[in-house]
């Protein structure tokens, strides 16, 4: 199989800033200016540690979507009053820009969450909760309603392969492994690591271990 060309993202070699009351790390972000005219593009992706009883911030920019999924544990956004836990997504899009506080709620654990921020129209400015519903495996679900591009979750059983077929042929593919083992044409991924993979207008991949857990977006 011909490779696409990629850039592969390892969780070994992430950096972490570590403060008093959290500790994150940059994913994936991309680097191109930021063009007055907003078009659908994924911008950051972050992962949160926050300790016992901790907070940290979440800074967005002017029409901006964020999409904050909790791995482990379970967090408390500033201004809304639902607890957010594993198995849900929280999605805020905003005109403006917005400092959001993320708490830990949990008094002895700390909570692992996931941050991607999308560059997108934004008309006003709307907040929901999705339930992630990961009961049929070896599928991919919609992670949410409307995405001007498409995003996906999936559990997926141990050598269950699928596919993804594009939307548009010049976009990018981004993955991101939350838990367990694939292969992405001939790329082991495993736990915490992330792929961004252009020229592709196909992905094949398959789960190299049970409960193995993936999250695709494909953006700009």
């Amino acid at each position: 199989m011909v490779q696409s060309p990629s850039k592969i993202l390892k969780s070994d070699y992430r950096l972490w800033d570590v403060s008093s009351g959290a500790a994150v790390a940059e994913v994936y972000k991309d680097e191109a200016e930021r063009s007055s005219l907003i078009t659908s593009r994924l911008y950051e992706v972050l992962e949160f540690v926050i300790y016992e009883n901790s907070q940290s911030l979440v800074n967005l920019k002017p029409n901006q979507k964020l999409m904050l999924m909790p791995l482990f544990g379970k967090v408390k956004i500033n201004g809304f009053h639902k607890v957010i836990e594993t198995g849900e997504l929280f999605v805020l899009e905003t005109k403006e820009a917005q400092q959001i506080t993320v708490n830990n709620v949990l008094a002895d654990w700390k909570s692992d969450i996931l941050v991607l921020i999308i560059d997108q129209p934004v008309s006003e400015n709307v907040y929901r909760v999705n339930h992630l519903d990961l009961q049929i495996r070896n599928k991919l679900n919609f992670l949410d309603i409307g995405f001007s591009f498409p995003g996906f979750i999936g559990l997926f059983n141990g050598r269950e392969s699928g596919r993804y077929v594009l939307k548009n042929h010049c976009n990018k593919m981004f993955a991101f492994v939350i838990n367990g083992a694939f292969e992405f044409q001939n790329r082991l991924m495993e736990t915490r690591d992330a792929i961004l993979i252009w020229d592709i207008e196909e992905l094949e991949f398959e789960a190299l271990s049970e409960d193995a857990l993936i999250l695709f977006l494909e953006t700009q």
